[in-house]
């Protein structure tokens, strides 16, 4: 498992383009990647948490199964290797091994927006109050490129938010039908991008390990 940042102009790619990128590097790497079964087998890369296209990541993971055969490398020759490998923009912080049956739930992710000087103030404040008072937040959902929407409740979703200096702070967390989107967040504060001071971005993802059991 690899711990990595995204930014500059690599925060434009989208979740296929990133998990390509890995993809990549790992072959340019030469690292010896596990192959998915059936009839259309796939490197074992995995990018658990998509990304919307944009955002700005400190705390991103990849997933990726080496074959056993072949020398075996530490965690940190591993992260070595693949980042010399990756573009400007996506850069490795971290790598830690894990047993292969270990799945990772998704559990609360923090996001920060600043936010520029004509919209900080009392204003902001009282919005974020409203929005945790509330029971329930209804939003339209737009699903796919030809317009389709259907309405979501994201009220459940919302952790917390915290405004701190020109700081917005929101932890949000999964549920079963996914969590709350990043232009989700911006509609209910009354933000548009042209109000912040730089991109938004996900600071901190929590993760639920856990341990399949064997068949």
């Amino acid at each position: 498992m690899f711990k990595f940042k995204v930014f500059a102009y690599a925060r434009f790619l989208s979740h296929a383009e990133t998990l390509r990128v890995f993809r990549r590097a790992c072959s340019r790497a030469g690292l010896d990647v596990a192959y998915s079964r059936g009839y259309n087998p796939r490197p074992a890369i995995a990018l658990p948490l998509p990304k919307s296209v944009g955002l700005a990541c400190d705390d991103e993971t990849c997933t990726l199964l080496l074959n056993r055969a072949g020398r075996l490398l530490d965690t940190e020759e591993l992260k070595d290797k693949l980042n010399a490998r990756l573009p400007e923009g996506i850069d490795l912080i971290g790598a830690q091994s894990e047993p292969r049956q270990m799945s990772f739930q998704k559990g609360t992710a923090v996001y920060e927006l600043s936010l520029s000087p004509r919209r900080r103030g009392e204003k902001l404040q009282r919005q974020v109050a409203q929005l945790l008072a509330a029971d329930s937040l209804m939003l339209q959902r737009r699903l796919d490129t030809l317009g389709r929407t259907r309405t979501v409740d994201v009220r459940e979703y919302l952790q917390s938010v915290e405004v701190i200096g020109n700081k917005v702070i929101i932890s949000a967390r999964f549920g079963p039908q996914g969590s709350i989107r990043v232009d989700e967040m911006l509609t209910l504060l009354e933000l548009v991008l042209e109000d912040l001071e730089g991109p938004v971005i996900r600071t901190k993802v929590l993760w639920n390990l856990i341990l399949k059991a064997h068949n």
